[in-house]
C-alpha cells in the first residue's frame, strides 16, 4: 500500500511539472548530460515507424528503447572524453561525409523540391503557343549562330504589323508549319524544353517574345495564344471505320460514318452501332474504350474534338488518313493533388528539367562565392604534365614542382583551391578519373572543378540553413565514434583461443547436434534411354558409383560419382527417398524434376552430438557472441560508475501526448 502511494505521488509530481512550465522535462541524466522527453520522442519515433505508431507503443517498448539510448549516449560520451573525434581518420571521414551529404541535402531542398513544386503549379494550367524557329546545328559556328539570331530578330520587328501565322509560314524552319501555321496546340509543364517553357509561362495571352529564345534546336520567336486551367484527362470510346488498303472506298466509308452518326443522334445505342460498324477489334471487346487522354499529349486537332464534348456526348465523324472515327466522351478526371502526383512529377522533373536548373543554380553559386579560375596557373599545369598520363593516375603530379602544387588555381571567397587540391580531387572523383591529360582535357577538368568548388563552398554553410542536416551529420559522427569505441573496448578485448572454445563447447555441446542423415549416390539423366542403359549396367554387376560417373548429367556430380554426402533426411525429395531405403539398396529408374534418377543409399547416420571439430564454426560464433555481451555489460557498468545515470521512468507515460512539430 505504501509503495502504491509513493508511486502515485511521484506520478502526480511528474504531471505537475509537465503541465506547469516544464514543457520539455528531463527523462534521464548521464553525468552532466540530459536526455529530455522531447529528445526521447524524436529518437523513438524515428526508429519505430513514426510518431503515430510510437504514440500507441507500450511502456515496456519505451523502457527498452530508453535503455538502448542511454547505453548509446554513455559510449559516445566516453569517446568524446577520450578525444576520439579529433582522430585524423575520423576527421577525414567526417569531412568527406559532410561534403557529400550536405550537397545532396541542399540540392534536394534548393533545386529539386522547389522545381517539383513549380512543375506542379505550372501543370494546373495549359498554354497554347505558336512559334517560328530558325534552326541552329549543335556545333554551329559563331557566324551561323549569329545569322540565325539576326533572322529571328528581323521577324520580331515585323510583329505585330504582320500576322504571326503569315510570318510562320514565310520563315519558320519547322516542317509542320505548312499544316499548323506555327500552332503547337496546348501543352503543360514538362512537355517543352526548359528554355521554351520558361519563356512561355512568363508571358500573357497575346504576348510574343521581344528577344529570340535560344534552345538546343535553335532560335524561337514565340507567341502565347491561349492560357486555360488544366482540364485534366478525358476518357474516350470510339467507333472506327477504316478505308480499304487501296483507298478505293473513301466516299463509301465517309457516307457510312455520317449514317452511323445520324443514327446515334437519333437515339441508336452506341454499343449496338459499335458492334455492327467498328473495325477496331481490341476496343470493341471493351465497349469501344480507348482509355484516358491528356490534351497536351494528343494532336491539337484531336484535342479540340475531345475537349469540346460533354459527358456521354458524341463527336461528328473525324477524318484521318486511314478512315473515320466517331468519338464518345465517357468520363472527365481533373488534375490530381500535389500529394498524389508528387512522385511522378519528381521523376519527370529529374528527366526534363533538373540538369538545366542545376546548371543555373551552380552558375548562381559561382557568382555568390566569386569562384573563378587563374588561367595562368592552369597553363603552368599544362606545360608541366605528361599528356599521355591519365587524370586518375596519382603519378602525373610528380612532374609538378612544390611551388606549382601550392599555387592557387581557383579563387573564391571561402578558401583557396590549389593545384594540389585539383590533383587530389581528380584521383578521388570517379567521373573525372579517366581523362588523358591533354591541354583541352585539363581546361575541361579545371572548368568542372569550378562547379565542384562552388557547390562545396555553399555546402559548407548548409547546416546554418538546415538544423535537420546538422542533426543528421551529428548522428553520423556519433555512429562513427560508437563503432570505434566498441571496436576498442569490446571486440578487441574478447579473447578467442582453442582452450576457451573447448570449455564453451563442453558446457553447450547439447546445442550442437547432427539430425538423422543419409548419404546416397544419384545417377541423373535427361533422357529415359540413358537411364535405362545405366540401370542395365548396374543389373549386370557394374559398380553403381562407376556407372554414376559415366552417366550422370547433374552439374558438379560426375567427378563425385554422384555422391551427395550426408544430408538431413528432410533436405530434399531425394534425401527423403534414400532415408527410407536399406543401405546398399538401389532404386529402379524413376522420373525426377525434368529427367530420370537412380538412387543408391550408401549410409544412414543417426542423430548425435557433433564433435568439437565438427561444431567449431558454430562454437566460435556462440562463444564470441556470449563473450561480447559479457564484455559490453561490464564496460557499460564501468561507464555508469564514471557517468552516473538517473532515469525518470514515470515520464515515459507522458511521451507522444504533445502536438508534434516537424523539424525543418
Amino acid at each position: 500500500m505504501t509503495q502504491k502511494l509513493i508511486f502515485g505521488i511521484s506520478i502526480i509530481f511528474v504531471l505537475f511539472l509537465y503541465g506547469c512550465g516544464a514543457s520539455n522535462p528531463t527523462l534521464a541524466t548521464i553525468g552532466d548530460e540530459k536526455i529530455t522527453l522531447q529528445e526521447f520522442e524524436e529518437n523513438y519515433a524515428k526508429n519505430n515507424g513514426g510518431w503515430d505508431t510510437s504514440a500507441v507503443s507500450s511502456l515496456q517498448d519505451r523502457e527498452r528503447f530508453l535503455d538502448l539510448l542511454v547505453k548509446f549516449r554513455l559510449k559516445v560520451k566516453e569517446a568524446r572524453a577520450q578525444g576520439m573525434e579529433k582522430d585524423s581518420a575520423i576527421i577525414s571521414e567526417m569531412e568527406n561525409y559532410n561534403t557529400s551529404v550536405s550537397q545532396s541535402y541542399m540540392l534536394e531542398k534548393e533545386v529539386i523540391d522547389p522545381g517539383v513544386q513549380q512543375m506542379y503549379n505550372r501543370k494546373t494550367e495549359e498554354l497554347r503557343t505558336s512559334h517560328i524557329i530558325f534552326r541552329v546545328k549543335p556545333k554551329a559556328s559563331p557566324e551561323d549562330t549569329l545569322i540565325a539570331f539576326i533572322r529571328a530578330k528581323n521577324v520580331i520587328e515585323q510583329l505585330p504589323a504582320v500576322p504571326f501565322d503569315t510570318l510562320a509560314v514565310r520563315y519558320s524552319e519547322d516542317p509542320s508549319v505548312k499544316t499548323n501555321y506555327g500552332d503547337l496546340g496546348f501543352f503543360s509543364a514538362g512537355r517543352m524544353v526548359p528554355e521554351f517553357e520558361d519563356a512561355v509561362y512568363a508571358m500573357k495571352v497575346g504576348d510574343y517574345t521581344k528577344t529570340p529564345v535560344r534552345t538546343q534546336f535553335g532560335y524561337h520567336v514565340i507567341k502565347l495564344t491561349d492560357r486555360e486551367p488544366n482540364p485534366g484527362s478525358v476518357r474516350i470510346s470510339h467507333i472506327l471505320m477504316r478505308y480499304n488498303e487501296g483507298l478505293t472506298d473513301t466516299a463509301a466509308v465517309r457516307d457510312t460514318a455520317w449514317m452511323v452518326y445520324r443514327k446515334l443522334k437519333a437515339d441508336a445505342s452506341f454499343p449496338d452501332m459499335l458492334q455492327k460498324y467498328s473495325q477496331d477489334p481490341q476496343s470493341v471487346s471493351r465497349m469501344g474504350d480507348i482509355g484516358y487522354y491528356e490534351r497536351d499529349r494528343i494532336p491539337p486537332k484531336v484535342a479540340d474534338v475531345f475537349y469540346s464534348l460533354k459527358i456521354d456526348s458524341i463527336s461528328e465523324p473525324v477524318q484521318f488518313n486511314y478512315g473515320f472515327h466517331i468519338f464518345k466522351l465517357t468520363e472527365k478526371k481533373g488534375i490530381p493533388s500535389f500529394a498524389e502526383m508528387q512522385k511522378d512529377i519528381k521523376e519527370q522533373y529529374k528527366q526534363v528539367r533538373y540538369q538545366y536548373e542545376n546548371n543555373n543554380y551552380v552558375l548562381g553559386l559561382k557568382a555568390l562565392y566569386h569562384v573563378h579560375m587563374d588561367s595562368s596557373v592552369v597553363l603552368k599545369v599544362i606545360s608541366s604534365v605528361d599528356s599521355n598520363k591519365i587524370s586518375g593516375d596519382e603519378g602525373w603530379k610528380d612532374t609538378l614542382t612544390a611551388d606549382v602544387l601550392n599555387m592557387t588555381m581557383i579563387l573564391n571567397s571561402e578558401r583557396p583551391f590549389t593545384v594540389h587540391d585539383f590533383a587530389n580531387r581528380l584521383f578521388t572523383m570517379n567521373d573525372l578519373k579517366n581523362y588523358s591529360l591533354t591541354p583541352n582535357n585539363i581546361w575541361m577538368l579545371a572548368n568542372k572543378m569550378l562547379d565542384v568548388v562552388a557547390l562545396e563552398d555553399h555546402a559548407r554553410h548548409a547546416t546554418e540553413r538546415y538544423p535537420v542536416l546538422k542533426n543528421l551529420l551529428k548522428e553520423y559522427e556519433e555512429g562513427i565514434l560508437l563503432y570505434r569505441m566498441e571496436q576498442d573496448e569490446v571486440w578487441k578485448k574478447v579473447m578467442v583461443n582453442d582452450s576457451l572454445l573447448r570449455e564453451y563447447y563442453n558446457v553447450h555441446k547439447e546445442e550442437y547436434r547432427w539430425p538423422e542423415r543419409v548419404n546416397f549416390a544419384e545417377i541423373y539423366t535427361l533422357s529415359d534411354s540413358l537411364i535405362k542403359a545405366a540401370y542395365k549396367n548396374i543389373r549386370k554387376g557394374a559398380a553403381s558409383l562407376d556407372v554414376a560417373k559415366e552417366y550422370t548429367n547433374r552439374s558438379g556430380y560426375k567427378e563425385k560419382k554422384g555422391v551427395w554426402g550426408l544430408q538431413p533426411f528432410t533436405a530434399n525429395d531425394l534425401a527423403r527417398k534414400a532415408s527410407q531405403m536399406a543401405v546398399d539398396s538401389v532404386t529402379a529408374p524413376f522420373q525426377y524434376q525434368s529427367g530420370w534418377c537412380i538412387l543408391k543409399t550408401l549410409a544412414l547416420d543417426s542423430a548425435h552430438i557433433k564433435s568439437f571439430e565438427e561444431a567449431t564454426p558454430e562454437v566460435s560464433s556462440g562463444y564470441q557472441e556470449l563473450a561480447t555481451k559479457q564484455r559490453e555489460q561490464n564496460w557499460i557498468e564501468s561507464l555508469k560508475e564514471k557517468y552516473p545515470v538517473t532515469i525518470n521512468k514515470e515520464l515515459l507515460t507522458e511521451a507522444f501526448k504533445r502536438k508534434r512539430v516537424d523539424a525543418q
